[in-house]
């Protein structure tokens, strides 16, 4: 056997989320309000993403999580790849992440207003600024962001 068990990586936690970009290249994030025992996330932006719950594929968690964070219905439009990750505990987080397009004729509204303060889009300016200042929750963010505009312009 060329790869054994011990090659294997063991990844308990997966997320999705969307990359939804508007026709200036500006990405949509959202705020978090934090919710109990996750203060720590209170304030930071992301893309709308979340936990895929047991049951459910990747797919469907993107749909739902960018419904449940900015109201909007959305179409996945394009993948753009799996990010391993890791929690300040230790834990391996495996974040699929699509680029979307939302569905015509809608308002952008957070559904789950409990949990997200705010939605909007940023430009690549603004986003630096915020990643500069400890604002952005991960570093992946700005990979996803980073992934997204070069797919876009290679299209």
């Amino acid at each position: 056997m060329q790869h054994g068990e011990k090659t294997h990586v063991e990844v308990h936690l997966k997320a999705a989320g969307v990359v939804i970009l508007n026709a200036a290249g500006d990405i949509l994030l959202v705020r978090e309000l934090g919710t109990a025992g996750q203060m720590d996330k209170a304030g930071l932006w992301h893309i709308p993403s979340g936990t895929v719950e047991v049951g459910e594929n990747p797919e469907d968690t993107a749909v739902r999580e960018a419904y449940e964070e900015t109201g909007l219905r959305v179409t996945l439009t394009r993948f753009l790849g799996a990010y391993l990750g890791r929690f300040p505990d230790g834990a391996f987080v495996l974040r699929h992440v699509w680029l979307a397009e939302p569905q015509p004729g809608q308002t952008l509204r957070p559904t789950f207003a409990h949990e997200v303060a705010e939605a909007r889009h940023v430009a690549r300016a603004e986003f630096d600024a915020l990643y500069a200042a400890g604002q952005i929750r991960m570093y992946q963010t700005k990979l996803f962001y980073d992934d997204a505009l070069r797919e876009v312009a290679r299209t």
